[in-house]
């Protein structure tokens, strides 16, 4: 992996292992196009591909969909990152994380990021489409208590102007149950999983969600979570405008696709399948 970021390489690869969702977020719109189980990468075919983009000095994973639980083997999939040396992270909207399947991703070596926007139940049904909220606070609250998980646990929260009032409510939520919290601000771009939703958009109320990230901040420095502070500054300066570090797509990460096509990110279409050309060529 040193060898790949002083080259200027990728070495995260981001997997959108499936288009399928339980979901349908007001915010994607991966779920409007999901994929067929037939066209998703075998396990065989993971297992080549993961092989090859490991030679190449990729180190980190983030398994991602549409809701890569409804991979019926993703214990599989993760046991085989972690065998190859690779460090997977699975982010999920929780609601598939039952007992049986939290258990098993928390004996392994797995970072965890469950996505969780609001603790109004009629605000997380406009955000994610589904009245499902009381069966994912269930699901995190018996994941707080599984002792001696290998892997790092997150809450995550995309802050919008839906619930940007919540975001210390959230923060504290994440905390009282032994998560760390992520946030980040909605984001729409001309790509190929985000959709525009205008309840959420504060392009014109954008102190509404500068004042959230700054009030996070102050929360980071009182719980001295000073790396959380020092991303929340980069959101603030980037919702000013004032953030103008280059994209680190292609130079740090790529994206692979639920059929084996590679991306820079989601702003681009596919251009090669690693099913069929080595990640080197």
């Amino acid at each position: 992996m040193i060898k790949n970021i002083l080259l200027g390489r990728p070495f995260l690869v981001v997997f959108n292992i499936t288009r399928r969702c339980n979901s349908i977020c007001s915010m994607c719109s991966i779920w409007q196009t999901p994929s067929k189980l037939k066209d998703e990468l075998t396990f065989q075919e993971m297992e080549l591909i993961f092989k090859d983009l490991r030679s190449f000095g990729v180190k980190h994973v983030f398994l991602q969909g549409g809701e890569p639980l409804l991979r019926k083997d993703i214990p599989s999939i993760i046991e085989l990152l972690i065998g190859l040396g690779l460090n997977p992270t699975l982010i999920t909207n929780g609601l598939l994380l039952d007992k049986k399947i939290a258990n098993k991703i928390a004996e392994l070596k797995c970072n965890v990021s469950i996505s969780l926007d609001s603790l109004d139940p009629k605000r997380y049904k406009k955000i994610r489409g589904v009245d499902k909220l009381p069966l994912l606070l269930d699901n995190i609250s018996y994941c707080s208590k599984i002792k001696d998980k290998k892997g790092v646990w997150h809450i995550t929260s995309t802050i919008s102007k839906i619930n940007y009032d919540e975001v210390l409510d959230l923060f504290y939520y994440a905390k009282n149950n032994g998560f760390r919290f992520n946030a980040y601000p909605y984001n729409y771009s001309h790509c190929h999983s985000s959709a525009r939703d205008e309840e959420m958009s504060f392009e014109e109320d954008k102190i509404l969600i500068i004042d959230s990230f700054e009030k996070l901040g102050e929360e980071a420095i009182r719980n001295y979570l000073i790396f959380d502070k020092i991303i929340y500054d980069d959101i603030i300066k980037y919702l000013e405008g004032r953030y103008c570090t280059p994209c680190d797509a292609i130079k740090r990460s790529i994206l692979l696709t639920e059929n084996g096509d590679i991306s820079s990110c989601l702003e681009f279409k596919p251009s090669l399948n690693l099913k069929e050309i080595g990640i080197k060529q």
